[in-house]
């Protein structure tokens, strides 16, 4: 085996419109969409976040959701009711509220039906370095 480097490059999100997807997203991410040779455009749009080298990649697909996903996103907030609110206002949806090992959190789904959470800080550090959303995004 040969010397070599790997690191977590993209966090795959599936969607049936990927315009819509691209909207959804940056706005719930505060992320910015990066260019993609044209030919990849039709079945993927790659996101960059503002305080991430990893990318979320939206996956076009037509299949239908089935059941839980393996692999998802976390949101974490200090304002978790604002933070669930401001997601609703673009789209998602409330799925269940959880209380587990004394944490809360919501699991929302997006416009296409895949399970995210939006949890309590656990990075304080970097939350800090976040700006606020505005408290009125209609």
């Amino acid at each position: 085996m040969t010397n070599h480097r790997s690191r977590l490059c993209h966090i795959v999100i599936d969607v049936d419109d990927l315009d819509r997807g691209v909207t959804f997203w940056s706005a719930a991410l505060d992320a910015t969409e990066e260019p993609l040779a044209e030919q990849s455009r039709h079945i993927y749009r790659r996101l960059r976040l503002p305080d991430s080298d990893i990318r979320i990649l939206l996956h076009a697909t037509n299949d239908q959701k089935v059941s839980k996903e393996r692999i998802h996103v976390d949101l974490e907030t200090d304002d978790i009711e604002a933070e669930v609110q401001r997601l609703e206002m673009l789209g998602a949806t409330r799925w269940d509220y959880q209380h587990e090992r004394d944490h809360d959190f919501w699991v929302l789904r997006d416009p296409w039906g895949n399970e995210f959470c939006v949890l309590h800080v656990e990075f304080p550090e970097l939350l800090s370095r976040r700006p606020t959303w505005p408290s009125d995004q209609s």
